[in-house]
């Protein structure tokens, strides 16, 4: 007999207490627990995990209900907190599957929110880039388009500057309530950018708002965790590499070392159909037209281990380079897309030939976002800005 079954049986007969049946009957906007900035973030094997996430200015003793929607058998989870914010990992989950979860304190607890497991094959994801705002309202309508014209996303990511200042909490705050419609039910992939590498003095610092602010998949790396990772999603296995070296090197040396050891191995034992990398500086230096130190690091591992597209920001302009291949335009090789602004901040950067596309007015480019539609044999990408202009169509096989 399932635990619920078992307490519908005693509320038949008068034996339960009204009251927990009250408090735990899920209802909408219901949120007596002061649960802010839920998220869902992203696990090693998205098919049979998930991490939850969320923070309350209460110091409640907090557990998750969780079920798999047409069966009875609830399940509980205890979970850890640092700094008022919450994180409790679900395992064991059914593949392809769609879940119910909610937050529990005592006799409160919050609305049910829907969690949906990966599969194997077809997905569309969004891709967003350096949301960082002085105001986030336009942050928010990025992410407010995207989400309301791409309801079947199951999965996105910002490809690094989340945020303006990584140690301003107030940042962060801005940040989860300008994505909360785009929050709702996806997953969340994060890059760190250099602006998460930033104190609130604007010297160079440890990433310790980014890595409060996400449980994220281990890397077995002892001295740089979170700093990068990797994922399976779909047809598809992402790498979330870490650019920051100008930033970080002095504050903790190893960083390109752990991480090309990490990429070599990682490379090595994916079995999907597609090889993805995310992260945020970019591979070209436009002032001087020419491909940078980003690419001095990275490149040359790209066409070794066979990476399918790579995804980069921080320039705040988006460029489509098609594929390269030995820092040459080539017809085989790796895909390069330079992601657009997501945030309020402007650049203005020159064409290059290196750019099989850029959008028509430089000094006027929008805000924009791209989606992401992956299956085993193909992958077709539309860039578009927040007013619903297509930037850019490209389609990619394998």
């Amino acid at each position: 007999m399932s635990r619920r079954f078992f307490i519908k049986i005693l509320i038949a007969l008068g034996l339960f207490p009204k009251k927990f049946v009250e408090a735990h009957t899920p209802q909408d906007n219901f949120n007596p627990l002061n649960v802010k900035f839920l998220r869902q973030i992203v696990t090693k094997d998205s098919r049979t995990s998930r991490m939850i996430m969320w923070q309350s200015d209460s110091a409640e003793n907090f557990s998750l209900e969780w079920q798999l929607v047409g069966e009875e058998t609830a399940h509980f989870t205890e979970v850890a907190s640092r700094d008022k914010i919450y994180f409790c990992a679900l395992e064991n989950l059914k593949p392809a599957s769609l879940y119910k979860f909610r937050i529990i304190a005592g006799e409160n607890a919050t609305a049910w929110q829907d969690l949906r497991t990966a599969g194997d094959g077809e997905f569309q994801m969004i891709i967003c880039a350096d949301s960082q705002c002085e105001h986030y309202e336009v942050w928010q309508r990025t992410a407010d388009v995207a989400a309301e014209n791409f309801p079947d996303a199951e999965i996105f990511t910002v490809v690094g500057d989340l945020v303006d200042n990584g140690e301003a909490d107030y940042q962060w705050r801005a940040f989860f309530n300008s994505a909360e419609k785009l929050l709702a039910g996806r997953i969340f992939a994060p890059v760190m950018g250099n602006h998460e590498c930033y104190g609130v003095d604007w010297f160079n610092a440890l990433p310790t708002g980014y890595l409060n602010q996400f449980e994220l998949p281990d890397n077995n790396s002892k001295k740089f965790g979170g700093y990068f990772y990797s994922f399976d999603y779909g047809a598809a296995h992402f790498f979330i590499l870490n650019t920051q070296f100008a930033e970080l090197d002095k504050l903790k040396p190893g960083l390109q070392s752990a991480q090309e050891y990490f990429f070599r191995r990682d490379a090595a034992n994916s079995n999907r159909r597609w090889k993805i990398v995310f992260m945020h500086k970019d591979i070209y230096d436009y002032a001087q037209d020419k491909f940078n130190d980003i690419a001095e690091i990275f490149m040359e591992l790209f066409d070794e281990l066979e990476i399918d597209l790579v995804f980069t920001g921080h320039l705040h302009t988006y460029r489509n380079r098609g594929k390269i291949f030995e820092r040459k335009k080539s017809a085989r090789g790796t895909t390069y897309i330079l992601c657009g602004r997501s945030g309020d901040q402007k650049y203005v950067e020159p064409h290059s030939e290196i750019d099989n596309l850029t959008y028509r007015n430089l000094q006027e480019e929008p805000p924009s976002f791209i989606v992401l539609n992956v299956n085993a044999t193909e992958i077709f990408l539309t860039a578009q800005t927040v007013d619903g202009e297509i930037l850019d169509k490209e389609r990619i096989l394998k």
